[in-house]
C-alpha cells in the first residue's frame, strides 16, 4: 500500500510588537492536520517581548524557524522570509490573524488537483471578539470578504519567489503582488470558503484607510504602466481585482 506524502507548505509570518496575539496565531497553524508545515517567522525589531515569545515557541516545535535582524518593514520582512522557505507551496499569516481549521489541507488539494493554477484564494472573515471555541462571537462586528489578504491564499512557491515584494509599498505590497501574478498570466482560482480570520483592533496597520487608499491608487497606476509597456491595454478581468478596488472603501 502506497502512503501519500502530506502537502508541504511553508508559512511566512512577519511580526512587529505582536506579543498579545502571536502565540494564538501560530497556534492556529500548528493545530492544522494533514499538512507538513514549515513556519518561517521574521521579526521586524519588536520591542515588546514578541521575539522572546517566538524563541520559546521555536524551541518547542521544530517546524517553527524564527529570524530577526534589522528593521525591514513588512515587504522587506516578507522578502527575507521568501529567501528561507523550503516547501513547494506557500501561504502567509499576519501576527494577529488566525488560520481557519482545515483550510490548508483543503486548498492544497485544490491546487494539487489543478496543475495550471498558481494560487487559490479563499475568503476572509473580519472579527473583533473570539468565543471560547476560537470562533467570532455571534452578533459582534464581523464582515466576510473575498480574501485579498495573502493569508487567505495558498500559492506555488515557484510563482511567488521570482516576483517578491515591492518594499516601496508599506501597506499594499500584498495587492501589488497579486496584480503582478495576474499580469504574468498566472492563474489564480477563487474558492468561496472562509480561509482566514482577520482580527480588527487599534494596532492594525490596514486600519489607516486614507493611507491605504493612496497606496492602492499607486498600485493600480504601476500595474497600468507595466501592462501598457507590454502592449496590454485592456483591464485585468478577475474577481480579486474587483475586491481590491473596494478595499479602501
Amino acid at each position: 500500500m502506497t502512503v501519500q506524502a502530506l502537502p508541504r507548505i511553508s508559512v511566512i509570518m512577519t511580526t512587529y510588537n505582536g506579543a498579545e496575539f502571536v502565540e494564538q496565531s501560530i497556534g492556529s497553524l500548528t493545530a492544522e492536520a494533514g499538512v507538513d508545515l514549515d513556519i518561517v517567522v521574521v521579526d521586524d525589531s519588536s520591542t515588546d517581548g514578541t521575539l522572546a515569545r517566538l524563541r520559546d515557541l521555536e524551541a518547542q516545535d521544530p517546524h517553527i524557524r524564527v529570524f530577526a535582524g534589522e528593521k525591514r518593514g513588512i515587504a522587506g520582512s516578507r522578502n527575507a522570509g521568501l529567501a528561507e522557505v523550503r516547501h513547494e507551496f506557500l501561504t502567509f499569516l499576519d501576527q494577529d490573524d488566525l488560520c481557519m481549521p482545515g483550510r490548508l489541507a483543503r486548498q492544497a488539494a485544490l491546487i494539487q488537483g489543478t496543475p495550471g493554477v498558481a494560487a487559490v484564494m479563499g475568503e476572509t472573515l473580519m472579527f473583533q471578539t473570539l468565543g471560547p471555541d476560537r470562533m467570532p462571537l455571534p452578533g459582534t462586528n464581523t464582515a466576510r470578504i473575498l480574501g485579498i489578504q495573502l493569508s487567505a491564499g495558498l500559492f506555488r512557491t515557484s510563482a511567488v519567489r521570482p516576483l517578491g515584494f515591492d518594499s516601496t509599498f508599506t501597506m499594499a505590497d500584498d495587492f501589488d503582488l497579486i496584480l503582478r501574478l495576474l499580469e504574468t498570466d498566472h492563474e489564480i482560482a477563487v474558492e468561496r470558503e472562509i480561509a482566514t480570520l482577520h482580527r480588527r483592533h487599534a494596532g492594525n496597520t490596514s486600519g489607516n484607510i486614507p493611507a491605504l487608499r493612496l497606496e492602492l491608487v499607486k498600485v493600480f497606476q504601476e500595474s497600468l504602466k507595466r501592462r501598457r509597456a507590454a502592449g496590454r491595454v485592456g483591464p485585468i478581468m478577475h474577481p480579486l481585482v474587483a475586491a481590491m478596488s473596494r478595499a479602501g472603501n
